[in-house]
C-alpha cells in the first residue's frame, strides 16, 4: 500500500513537472486563450506545491499494527504464570523465562519511558534470581506486574478461538 502511494505521488508529480514545462516552453498563441498564459512564477509554486504534497505530506504511522497485542497474547501469560514459581522460591523458573521478559518488555517500546522502566525491573530481577535473592525477586515482580496493562490481561477472560481466522488461532494450534 505503502509503495503505491508512493508510486502515484511521483507520478503526480512528474505530471506536474512536465506540464509546468510545458507551459513555460510552448505557449500558445494569445488569440486562443481565454485567460493570460500563467508566468514562470505561477508555474514553478505550482510545482512546488505538487511536490510538497507529494511528498512533505505526514508519514503513516506503522507503529500499531498489532504487535503490542501480539506481544501481550504470546509472551503474557508465561510471566503472568510466573507468580507460583517466584512464591515457591524457584529461581530457575525465573531464569528460564529471561527471554519472555525481554520479549514482553517490546508491548512498551513505542513508549520509551515505560520501555525503560520496565527493562530495568526485569533485569534486576533476572540478576536477583541469578543471586538467589528470593526475597528480592518476590518484590521486584510485584513491581514488574503493577503496570496497569499487565493486570488488565492477567484478569481477563481466555479468549474463544472457535471460528476464528487469524495466525493465532490456526490449525497448528489444535
Amino acid at each position: 500500500m505503502a509503495r503505491l502511494l508512493s508510486l502515484c505521488a511521483a507520478c503526480a508529480g512528474a505530471y506536474a513537472v512536465v506540464l509546468c514545462l510545458t507551459v513555460l516552453s510552448a505557449p500558445a498563441p494569445a488569440a486562443f486563450l481565454s485567460a493570460p498564459a500563467p508566468g514562470r512564477r505561477e508555474a514553478v509554486q505550482g510545482a512546488v506545491a505538487v511536490l510538497a504534497a507529494a511528498v512533505g505530506g505526514e508519514a503513516a504511522l506503522a507503529d500499531f499494527q498489532g504487535e503490542p497485542v501480539t506481544c501481550m497474547k504470546r509472551y503474557g501469560p508465561a510471566i503472568i504464570n510466573l507468580k507460583s514459581a517466584i512464591d515457591s522460591g524457584d529461581m530457575k523458573a525465573v531464569l528460564a523465562k529471561e527471554n519472555k521478559f525481554k520479549m514482553l518488555n517490546t508491548f512498551w517500546r513505542n513508549q520509551p519511558k515505560d520501555f525503560a522502566a520496565q527493562t530495568e525491573v526485569s533485569e534486576d530481577l533476572l540478576d536477583a534470581a541469578a543471586d538467589g535473592q528470593v526475597d528480592k525477586v518476590k518484590t521486584l515482580y510485584a513491581k514488574y506486574m503493577e503496570k496497569t496493562e499487565l493486570k488488565t490481561f492477567a484478569n481477563l477472560p481466555p479468549a474463544r478461538q472457535y471460528h476464528m481466522t487469524n495466525r493465532d488461532a490456526s490449525m497448528g494450534k489444535r
